[in-house]
């Protein structure tokens, strides 16, 4: 028999909704082995200790945040690999409130037991992985704006207002001088912005393409420097989504670039695929030195 693809979910302070989707995870076929984290951070301990295992699988039930997560843990274990030797995959299942990297890889978002049947058929893809300075991404990260808006917005607020919390920390955001933050590659002039957000895939934040040209198997990333914070670069943004690219946009650069430096005056914050990361600037992009492999 089959050893159990192990799932790792964060039952969310055992809410009714928690519960109700930790009890849809435990009905599906195959039956999967489900690990419950127990607090924050916790779910990249359990992925790292599952991948030492040996488990060539490891699953992410949940949003964004618990599949950074447990690529953190996954990615630690590949890293020591020698070249050659298996790596463990990753997979998401999305039972939380955004899961941008499984609408990118094309899962069945909105039906668990579909994608389930997906996700357990071992069927994998290779996609770029990628550092901002020693934490790994593979869909999304921002320097600055979007990812103070994830520092001010507390998991009270939350659970207590859902995606209008981070509506309302943007207003807050709005209200203060923005860094100036520079975008640095070998060989060219600086260029600089106030907010900058990188994307390996084409969407950021949620279903809209914001990167028209990027796919997580160029091994570029696409980047975007708002020369300012207001509602004209945001709607030179809207423009680019709705009419497919960037030129002409008078106040944002659109780079495709392998690797760069964000710089920023005073310090700025990071976020990685939707979570606040540790530390601050000077970031350094680029590639890891490896693949990624995941559940199709």
């Amino acid at each position: 028999m089959p050893a159990r693809i192990p799932v790792i979910l964060n039952p969310a302070a055992r809410s009714t909704q928690a519960a109700a989707r930790e009890q849809a995870i435990r009905a599906l076929t195959p039956e999967p082995e489900l690990v419950l984290t127990a607090g924050p951070g916790q779910a990249t301990e359990l992925a790292e200790k599952l991948a030492r295992e040996g488990h060539p699988l490891v699953i992410a039930a949940g949003g964004d945040g618990t599949m950074n997560e447990v690529l953190q843990g996954i990615c630690r274990v590949n890293a020591e690999r020698p070249p050659g030797e298996k790596h463990t995959a990753l997979g998401v299942l999305p039972v939380g409130t955004m899961n941008v990297f499984s609408v990118e890889l094309g899962l069945p978002s909105q039906d668990i037991a579909a994608c389930w049947r997906q996700l357990s058929s071992h069927r994998f893809r290779e996609v770029d992985l990628w550092l901002a300075n020693d934490q790994y991404f593979v869909q999304l990260a921002g320097v600055g704006f979007d990812a103070e808006i994830i520092q001010e917005t507390s998991w009270e607020s939350k659970k207590r207002f859902g995606p209008l919390s981070y509506v309302m920390s943007a207003m807050q955001v709005l209200t203060r001088q923005p860094p100036v933050l520079s975008v640095n590659v070998e060989g060219r002039p600086p260029l600089v912005g106030s907010v900058v957000l990188v994307g390996a895939g084409k969407r950021y934040g949620g279903p809209v393409p914001v990167f028209p040209k990027a796919s997580n198997q160029d091994g570029l990333l696409d980047v975007l420097v708002f020369r300012g914070l207001g509602g004209w670069e945001f709607a030179q943004m809207l423009r680019a989504i709705l009419e497919g690219g960037y030129e002409p946009a008078e106040d944002i650069d659109y780079l495709q670039l392998r690797e760069f430096t964000v710089t920023a005056s005073p310090d700025a914050p990071l976020e990685v695929d939707g979570e606040l990361a540790p530390g601050s600037t000077p970031v350094v992009f680029k590639p890891a030195p490896f693949k990624l492999q995941v559940a199709v």
